[in-house]
């Protein structure tokens, strides 16, 4: 631990002084973990808020150094007010990464990545999507896991940093509020599905009267309204584009009963209501005490999806074809790399895995421990999430080249391209292996946890940061979390009616899409251009014990921020309306979509014009530059790591006037090396600092007479 300079007085003959003020600011800034009590906390502060402290009276360096002190205390005293407070903490480290393993692998590498691999060539979208992951997901993750355990706060306080950004923490929670709206819509349709396969037939295992169109509906494995004729070594497959799969029919005409449009809502289907209600009452109770419950649960959440996920690849590899299915899924069709709508794709399934950006990364790295290893747990976790969709990747397509194999058919033909794949293609992929109910109910549970995972940082994030902010709330986190629920559920209840789905699309294409590609752009550039790249870099040695590299350096400061910001021009160059498979959406459904876009964009540029005539300065440029630096409140959330930090800062200060003012330096080096005699517990230290002293005004005087440091 760094040794903190001492600020002294020029009197002499009073050799107790120091030795007694030295011990005394050792006991009021002696070592206080987050989460401590507030009222003990407190009462250290308030016993010596009075007291006067001597200062050092070298002519001018003595004004500017008793500022700095001034300003240290207060910068000390403000944060920890919030730090102080019960924010809670993770139980161990282990807790932390397997929430991060959990938040990043969700849903999204199940069923979302193995449809873009099917509708971008297999093999192809791997190559942009892991350039995309090394050049932004990567350094991304990272970042957000650093920051947010540095400055021990949530994605509102954070930005305390960078006033002027302070909309980015804003629209970071804005765009979580609306994505765990919808998410939670996702997870009702599991919990539907989970308990429709508890019977004694899979209800999409056949065609049933009561739901299905029986002029169009077949099932697949019957192998009914196709013919096939083959000619030496070729294939023809012919398909009634008519016809539509059993399973296919039984999640449009069952379970959404989708109408013909977002203009026709039509009535809440009070089934998945009750599918909703309970998936809300599951996330409030895992989250009724914060991360101190949510912590424990991941214990099971993060790991029981990887025992399905091996399950289901030892099952789909045995079976016959699968080996054609992986093929299609690893080679490349090169010429789709030059298909710019491939590297989009790769760059939205990016953020949508890592789940950057939205804020729960950095909300979760601020209950950490200062000192914890975050640059291991992001390679770590990162790391897991790619490999973790590679293995969805292989499931899904060793049980399609099944499929194909049976039905004679290329796997391009096999499942409809499309989102509705975990809920169309999977449950017919399982009616092939034996006891379909069994796997069918463990599989969309498994489908569950992983949005469970995800649904926790989601919510957290928007309650962490109003507590941060709202000091009310966090007295009252019990009552804060239930009214969140409640709301979000009467919104969510749109996408449950019999048009729903049509708003949930909206609203992931929209509210959690191009949001989120904004957000990340503003959040690289305001923290590596505004804030500062050599900066940031010197927080985290100071954190770390190291300097990031020149890979990380290069991703934060330039490739991450160039490339979204391609990414995102061209999306709106190459704007197309938004569809849902055949139905293209009117125009008014579109404008609504960029309004909700809108809702979480608008906070960067309107907070940052707030921040900037909230400035006390006479003109408006010195208002932009006062509001890009950073707050007091600023820095580490420990009383005694933020005096270091700031003292730290101090010392490089001042070492650097020092060749226009030699004596600065010798002040400096005398105060670090009383300390450091002090801190060494030594009964002689007393004798040891007064010769020390004796020695530095020997040489002083010598250079720069006139100049004696006494005590």
């Amino acid at each position: 631990m760094m040794e903190r300079p001492y600020v002294m007085s020029v009197r002499k003959n009073k050799p107790e002084d120091l030795q007694l003020h030295l011990r005394e600011e050792r006991r009021k800034f002696g070592c206080v973990v987050r989460g401590g009590s507030l009222r003990e906390r407190e009462r250290h502060y308030s016993l010596d808020r009075d007291r006067h402290h001597r200062r050092f009276s070298a002519h001018i360096v003595a004004r500017r150094e008793s500022n700095f002190e001034r300003s240290i205390n207060a910068a000390i005293r403000r944060p920890s007010l919030a730090a102080v407070a019960e924010r809670g903490s993770w139980g161990n480290r282990w807790e932390f990464l397997l929430s991060c393993v959990g938040l990043s692998v969700g849903i999204g590498n199940v069923w979302r990545f193995p449809y873009l691999a099917h509708k971008n060539g297999g093999g192809a979208f791997l190559i942009p999507y892991l350039i995309m992951l090394a050049l932004a997901g990567k350094p991304m993750y990272f970042l957000e896991l650093a920051i947010g355990q540095f400055g021990g706060v949530g994605p509102l306080v954070l930005w305390n940093c960078c006033p002027i950004a302070q909309g980015v923490g804003v629209a970071m929670v804005t765009v979580s509020l609306i994505v765990c709206i919808y998410y939670n819509v996702i997870m009702s349709y599991t919990i539907y599905y989970m308990f429709a396969s508890i019977s004694e037939v899979v209800p999409w295992s056949t065609c049933d009267p009561s739901w299905a169109n029986m002029s169009t509906c077949y099932v697949r494995s019957m192998n009914l309204n196709s013919s096939i004729s083959r000619n030496g070594s070729s294939e023809l497959y012919i398909n009634h584009l008519s016809k539509e799969s059993a399973s296919l029919q039984y999640w449009e005409r069952r379970v959404l009963k989708l109408s013909s449009g977002i203009e026709e809502l039509g009535t809440i289907k009070w089934d998945l209501a009750l599918c909703l209600l309970c998936s809300w009452i599951v996330v409030v109770l895992c989250l009724v005490k914060g991360i101190k419950t949510s912590g424990k649960v991941v214990y099971f959440a993060a790991t029981f999806p990887y025992l399905i996920l091996f399950t289901l690849l030892i099952t789909g590899l045995l079976q016959e074809g699968a080996l054609k299915g992986v093929i299609y899924f690893i080679y490349p069709d090169w010429y789709k790399l030059l298909d710019i709508q491939v590297w989009q794709a790769a760059a939205g399934q990016m953020f949508f895995s890592l789940s950057v950006s939205m804020g729960g990364l950095i909300m979760y790295s601020s209950y950490n421990d200062f000192r914890n290893n975050v640059y291991r747990d992001a390679l770590v976790v990162s790391i897991m999430d790619t490999v973790t969709s590679i293995i969805s990747g292989i499931v899904t397509f060793s049980i399609l080249g099944a499929m194909a194999h049976d039905l004679n058919m290329p796997i391009q033909n096999v499942v409809k391209d499309g989102p509705g794949l975990a809920f169309v293609a999977y449950p017919e992929a399982l009616l092939r292996l034996p006891f379909p109910q069994l796997w069918s109910v463990l599989f969309f549970l498994m489908l569950f946890i992983l949005g469970l995972d995800s649904e926790f940082a989601l919510l957290e994030n928007v309650l962490t940061s109003l507590s941060d902010e709202f000091a009310v709330l966090r007295n009252n986190k019990l009552t804060f979390c239930i009214c969140t629920a409640i709301i979000s559920y009467l919104i969510g209840l749109t996408c449950v009616t019999k048009g729903g789905n049509y708003v949930l699309t909206l609203m992931d294409v929209y509210g959690g899409g191009i949001a989120v590609l904004v957000i990340a752009i503003a959040e690289c550039i305001f923290i590596s251009w505004v804030y500062g790249l050599n900066r940031l870099c010197q927080d985290l040695k100071f954190m770390l014990g190291f300097v990031p590299g020149f890979y990380w350096r290069i991703t934060w400061g330039f490739c991450a921020p160039v490339i979204l910001s391609a990414i995102f021009i061209y999306s709106l160059v190459d704007f197309k309306p938004l569809t849902y498979e055949d139905y293209d959406y009117p125009d008014w459904a579109d404008a609504l979509g960029w309004c909700l876009s809108g809702l979480s964009i608008i906070q960067i540029p309107f907070w940052a014009v707030l921040s900037i005539f909230r400035q006390d300065a006479p003109t408006f440029k010195e208002k932009i530059l006062k509001s890009c630096r950073s707050r007091e409140s600023w820095g580490p959330s420990e009383p005694e790591i933020k005096r270091e930090w700031l003292e730290q800062a101090l010392l490089k200060k001042v070492k650097e006037e020092s060749k226009n003012t030699p004596a600065n330096y010798t002040e400096c080096k005398l105060k670090k090396e009383a300390v450091a005699k002090l801190n060494q517990n030594d009964n002689n230290s007393k004798n040891q600092i007064n010769g020390l002293l004796a020695k530095t005004n020997e040489e002083n005087n010598e250079s720069y007479p006139g100049h004696y440091f006494s005590v």
